[in-house]
């Protein structure tokens, strides 16, 4: 039987793809209904990730506002950024609010593209994660949405007793291990925390020369350095790989299908990055979008986001009605290594040129 590659994150980014255009064009591709005629147009990632938002998450936004909902997939990469702000100088922004990754939070700072909220019209900003909170001095132009996470998944059959530390990369395992190459590769953060004490070192071309250093260490025990989230999967299914770096809840979504493998949140933390709302500067609706993200900092918002998107919540736990299975299928109570967004905003192509050479040496 062969083994389909499509998972839940590759129908999110391949639906984004080809909503490039559709995006710029501002075309809604779902609507929650309301009496009211007050509207807000929302961008997501596509596919399932999508679907799951025009679901479960704008209808209880606009049963508790009466503000309706236009759903729109968005696009990730690059370009779409740069399309974005160009849409925006024009005064055409296709949404009026964004789910932004964290490191276009940063360049889309650069690009004077984002909106300053008023803190004081989104009182549930207290509910959320302090190291979630933005950085002072910047203004409000961006409120944590979601997070997911990047752990160590393994073959509990090839592997015995499992492991709990991200050292287990550099332990003797020959032609072991699947890792993303590359500079947006959370193998940057393991090694910089694990050995160097957090990603500080990462803010210089030295530093992040001695971290390159150490990931070159683990280069006999890699057998697959995957591009595709896709190739990552069917290694796993087909027993090609004992483990690796892969997506906690894909990895989640193998169990439930059948696949022999465990996500393990290794004791120094698993690697977390999490999504922003945004809003283009150019947008009218600055009360609804205001609205709309105190909704999504509720404790209602964020239940919904962890039992039917899939994505870790940005509050507390105890705050939460989820069983401790619901949490654990999304989440853990141990700290997280955070992305570098800082880094890769300044260093990004730094960080691929010199994991490039380091392949190929």
């Amino acid at each position: 039987m062969k083994h389909m590659k499509l998972t839940r994150r590759r129908v999110l980014q391949g639906a984004g793809a080809t909503a490039a255009t559709a995006l710029l064009q501002s075309t809604p591709l779902r609507r929650v209904r309301a009496a009211s005629t007050r509207s807000l147009k929302v961008s997501t990632f596509g596919g399932y990730f999508e679907r799951m938002f025009a679901e479960r998450v704008y209808p209880a936004f606009t049963k508790a506002t009466g503000i309706a909902v236009q759903s729109i997939e968005q696009p990730s990469g690059s370009q779409f950024l740069l399309q974005l702000a160009a849409a925006n100088k024009a005064g055409k922004p296709p949404m009026d609010v964004g789910c932004i990754i964290d490191v276009d939070v940063l360049r889309g700072r650069a690009l004077n593209l984002w909106r300053t909220f008023d803190q004081s019209k989104i009182p549930n900003l207290s509910r959320l994660l302090p190291d979630l909170a933005s950085k002072p001095g910047a203004g409000l132009d961006n409120v944590a949405a979601m997070s997911w996470y990047m752990t160590l998944v393994v073959n509990p059959n090839e592997i015995n007793p499992l492991p709990d530390s991200w050292t287990v990369l550099w332990a003797k395992h020959l032609s072991a291990w699947g890792i993303q190459p590359g500079s947006e590769s959370v193998i940057f953060e393991i090694a910089a925390n694990v050995f160097f004490g957090g990603n500080d070192i990462l803010m210089s071309k030295a530093g992040i020369d001695k971290v390159i250093a150490k990931i070159a260490q683990i280069k006999p025990n890699v057998k697959l350095w995957w591009q595709d989230e896709g190739t990552m999967q069917t290694a796993l299914i087909n027993d090609e790989v004992i483990g690796g770096i892969y997506f906690n809840d894909t990895a989640q979504t193998m169990v439930r299908n059948g696949t022999l493998v465990r996500s393990i949140f290794p004791k120094e933390g698993a690697v977390q990055s999490t999504n922003y709302w945004c809003q283009p500067s150019a947008s009218s609706k600055l009360e609804e979008a205001e609205q709309y993200i105190n909704f999504c900092s509720t404790p209602e918002a964020q239940q919904l986001i962890a039992r039917f998107v899939g994505s870790a919540p940005v509050m507390d736990r105890h705050q939460l009605n989820l069983t401790d299975q619901e949490f654990a299928t999304v989440s853990s109570l141990t700290k997280p290594i955070y992305t570098a967004a800082q880094a890769r905003f300044k260093f990004t192509d730094y960080m691929e040129q010199q994991f490039t050479t380091m392949l190929t040496s």
